[in-house]
């Protein structure tokens, strides 16, 4: 039986919490120093604000900053990059389809063609609704892409990321058969256990 929106939403944000518990413990433990960068973000964009600095000036500069502040945070991306494949990929392969958010709300992910569930589907599900995708990019991004265009890629990228996020959640709620963007791209579906 297909899981309800309020059970999948539920567990969602039990998931979510414990996401954000941990983060913050990590949080607490490495506290990259960034003030100086987004002290120079503020000058830039009051400059830009009082027509001191042309548009192009203002963006080339901004993109410079925000590289900066992503490369500096790259360790975080990578922290967030291995908890969503810990907890959202690797987790509900070894345990029935089932992070504990979907254990406490009796629900669990199932391969479509009811065979067993697999890595790839579990990760191809999470590069767009728990944002896999753009934490991989961003980190490529810092890697290859040139100061100056950085922060246009980026926010494209951003968007592209949401896009598909509201897209998947359209559907779920849209859909007859509850399955969303990430569901179908996946070839799976979440179904209640009881």
């Amino acid at each position: 039986m297909k899981a309800s929106l309020g059970k999948r939403m539920s567990a969602y944000l039990i998931d979510l919490i414990i996401l954000l518990i941990i983060l913050g413990l990590i949080g607490l433990l490495y506290k990259p120093d960034v003030t100086s960068l987004t002290a120079q973000m503020d000058n830039i964009t009051l400059k830009y604000a009082n027509g001191d600095i042309s548009f192009t000036s203002y963006m080339t500069d901004l993109s410079f900053i925000y590289k900066q502040i992503d490369t500096i945070n790259i360790f975080l991306n990578l922290i967030n990059v291995l908890y969503i494949i810990a907890y959202f990929v690797i987790l509900p392969y070894l345990n029935h389809g089932q992070t504990i958010g979907k254990k406490l709300m009796n629900i669990e992910v199932k391969a479509r063609s009811n065979q067993s569930l697999s890595l790839t589907s579990l990760l191809i599900r999470n590069l767009i609704i728990n944002g896999l995708l753009y934490f991989v990019t961003v980190i490529i991004c810092c890697l290859i892409i040139p100061d100056n265009i950085y922060f246009t890629v980026i926010t494209i990228l951003g968007l592209i990321q949401l896009t598909l996020l509201f897209i998947s959640i359209i559907m779920t709620l849209t859909r007859r058969d509850k399955r969303g963007l990430h569901d179908i791209l996946a070839g799976t579906w979440v179904a209640t256990t009881k």
